[in-house]
């Protein structure tokens, strides 16, 4: 029986990632390839495509090694896109990315089969008008095959990519050395290069050029192993940039070993054989050498069929995870600690879709779901990098930043129409599983996102609303005393008190859970509103359930209009808790445009109350605070005393002097530039203080007014 744990075991190495990854890129591509691609550009030509693809993969290849190195988490550009977009569209991204995987391992299925029994159709046996049946059965047992062995564990995942990886290696590398060599020693090379074919007509490179970039796709897999590498900050960038760079050498001393067996006649044998070159290429090598390279070619796809169904139950691990699947797909299984439902159900999904799909025109359909995933991708790594380049550990930035990153989203935007133009069946297809990507989210999926992050809200009080509100952050039962601040400043204001309470509940549990919370939470909260709607100050509470404590308290400011937030600066410990910035994308981002009062409760609330004198420290273009302060306290005598020095230890000796001017001091308001320099020395300011924020404040301003003193 499977029982839901959260987390996932770290057992693959570097080896196991990096042939995860290359498999992933190879699948098949390698033998099938590069007799199209001659034959569309030229032998010339076709190096210049191989190398140029290659470029064009690296664009988005270096983002995903650079978000990955800061962001190592299962989920990938699903992930990413949380971060960086708003609501609809990280499901979309997670939906684009899930389906391009389990597509592309349906297509490998059956791009296994349809090899497998040509290969055995060429060794004299004839299956007739049953081929359609034995390729379908054939990639459906592929499927449960590599279902059963996702399933069984994360280690025999990346130890079968190693020992197929090795295999299929050793067979390209014996293939393209002996080729090249035999080609340079015979002169056939040159011939070739030379006097073959160079270059075909540019609309023929072109079109070639958008079939070989999507064979080179598939180091994006490994942003998926990123809670099971072991060392994932160091290994998976790594893995990332060696993988591409391994399938690039791969491909070109493939194509240079063909045309260096074939001589001049490489151009002509291409258009001739087609995606059979390279097997015919081989028979002239060495004994058995067509039937030699079709096994490496099997094992390729293999490879390929293993890492996209672990990158495709990954991504919906992840959606499960963050409430945009049902949740039951982020159940871990007990034993062999893999998403068993996500595998499973993905396998599933898989199966049918090897009744039915195109082998041809699925590829382009899934092509073009990776230029849209990437698309995505290009656009979160610039995001990421502008908002969070400061508070991210990179292990690796990409260079030349923004031109990068820029480059491969117009790249890969301008594929994306090209694919328009030149497969408009295959656009058309994927635009109507996006768009049923859609029909899902609104009339099913969106209620498991409502139940995982909308905020479950209750609220009870005084019906009357004044115009003037102020808040106050529920505090712990010893500080009451900024209750009754705040109700001060509401009856001096004449406007009212609303009590801010929100309960935060872990991302892998519904928020359901918090309704008992709420129960127990509400009595007290009711007394205190109900002894204040008493002595006249209209007041009422308000309880949140919610996972992100930001975005719950932003939603409270923003739908009750609140002009004043007040806080408890003695209770940072508690605050700094709540207030989780570490995966906020919009951190910088304006929280609310009310005003921030942090009262320091060490000292009662009368002293506060009762104070018939304060001076207000700020800087000199901070002369407003006073007259707002003015407001706040009505009848108080209030002083504003200028400090430009930005040395702590001169701010304190001000402060110092008011204290012992002998004259009557009562509260002491700092600004909050004046505030973040010498909160370190909080416990040498013997005076009553409190420090205020006018207009504007953004949510990582608000978590710094709360660091533990030092």
């Amino acid at each position: 029986m499977a029982k839901r744990k959260d987390k996932l075991v770290r057992s693959l190495g570097f080896m196991h990632t990096f042939f995860i990854g290359l498999g992933a890129i190879i699948g098949g591509s390698i033998v099938v390839l590069i007799g199209p691609t001659i034959a569309l550009s030229g032998t010339l030509g076709a190096l210049f495509t191989l190398i140029f693809s290659s470029l064009v993969a690296t664009l988005t290849a270096l983002v995903y090694t650079e978000i990955t190195s800061a962001i190592p988490e299962v989920g990938g550009g699903y992930i990413w896109a949380k971060l960086t977009m708003p609501r609809p569209f990280p499901f979309f991204a997670g939906w684009i990315n899930w389906l391009a995987h389990t597509m592309a391992g349906t297509f490998y299925a059956l791009s296994f089969a349809v090899m497998f029994t040509q290969l055995f159709q060429g060794l004299g046996f004839h299956l007739g008008s049953h081929l359609y049946l034995v390729n379908r059965m054939i990639a459906l047992a592929l499927i449960f095959v590599f279902a059963y062995l996702n399933y069984s564990g994360t280690a025999k995942v990346g130890w079968f990519s190693v020992l197929i990886g090795v295999f299929f290696v050793s067979i390209i590398l014996l293939y393209g050395v002996y080729g090249t060599f035999l080609g340079i020693n015979t002169g056939k090379l040159s011939s070739a290069l030379f006097d073959s074919v160079q270059f075909t007509n540019l609309p023929s490179i072109f079109v070639s050029m958008i079939t070989v970039v999507i064979a080179f796709e598939g180091y994006e897999i490994l942003a998926q192993t990123a809670e099971e590498a072991k060392s994932p900050l160091k290994s998976l960038p790594k893995a990332i940039l060696l993988t591409l760079a391994s399938a690039t050498f791969l491909y070109l001393i493939v194509t240079i070993s063909t045309m260096g067996i074939l001589g001049d006649r490489a151009y002509e044998f291409s258009a001739f054989f087609g995606d059979r070159t390279v097997m015919e290429a081989a028979s002239f090598l060495f004994n058995y050498g067509g039937p030699i390279i079709a096994l490496s070619g099997l094992a390729t796809i293999l490879s390929s069929i293993n890492s996209t169904m672990f990158s495709s139950s990954r991504v919906l691990l992840a959606m499960a995870r963050a409430g945009e699947f049902p949740k039951f797909f982020s159940e871990i299984h007990e034993k062999h600690k893999t998403p068993s439902k996500s595998i499973l159900f993905t396998a599933a999904i898989m199966a049918v879709m090897s009744f039915f799909m195109d082998l041809l025109l699925s590829a382009f359909v899934v092509g073009t779901l990776f230029n849209l995933l990437f698309i995505v991708v290009n656009y979160s790594g610039i995001k990421l990098r502008l908002l969070y380049e400061k508070k991210l550990n990179y292990g690796f930035k990409t260079p030349l930043f923004p031109i990068i990153p820029l480059s491969g989203l117009v790249v890969k935007i301008f594929f994306f129409f090209a694919a328009l133009i030149f497969s408009p069946i295959a656009t058309l297809i994927t635009l109507g599983l996006v768009a049923l990507g859609g029909v899902l989210y609104k009339g099913f999926f969106f209620k498991y996102e409502v139940e995982h992050e909308l905020p479950i809200v209750t609220a009870y009080g005084s019906l009357i609303r004044k115009d003037f509100r102020v808040m106050v952050l529920y505090p712990s039962s010893k500080k009451m005393g900024i209750v009754q601040v705040a109700a001060h400043i509401a009856k001096q204001k004449d406007g009212e008190v609303n009590i801010a309470h929100i309960i935060k509940v872990p991302e892998q549990t519904p928020l359901s859970f918090g309704s008992k919370l709420m129960e127990r939470d509400a009595k007290p909260l009711k007394d205190i509103t109900d002894h204040l709607n008493e002595i006249g100050v209209p007041a009422r509470y308000i309880i949140r359930v919610a996972h992100s404590v930001p975005d719950a308290l932003l939603a409270s400011l923003e739908q009750e209009k609140i002009d004043l937030l007040i806080a408890d600066l003695e209770d940072e410990g508690r605050l700094v808790s709540r207030i989780e910035l570490a995966r906020r994308a919009f951190a910088s981002h304006p929280m609310s445009g009310c005003d921030l009062l942090l009262v320091n409760s060490f000292y009662p609330y009368v002293s506060y109350i009762r104070a018939k004198s304060i001076i207000v420290l700020g800087r000199e273009n901070e002369k407003s605070l006073a007259q707002r302060v003015e407001e706040l306290f009505p009848g108080k005598e209030i002083t504003l005393r200028v400090i430009e020095s930005s040395k702590r230890e001169e701010i304190m000796k001000v402060i110092e002097e008011i204290r012992t001017s002998g004259e009557e001091v009562g509260i002491i308001v700092f600004s909050y530039s004046l505030w973040s320099l010498v909160r370190r020395y909080k416990n040498r300011i013997f005076t009553p203080f409190m420090v205020f924020k006018r207009g504007a404040f953004s949510m990582e301003e608000f978590k710094s007014l709360f660091i533990r003193w030092r």
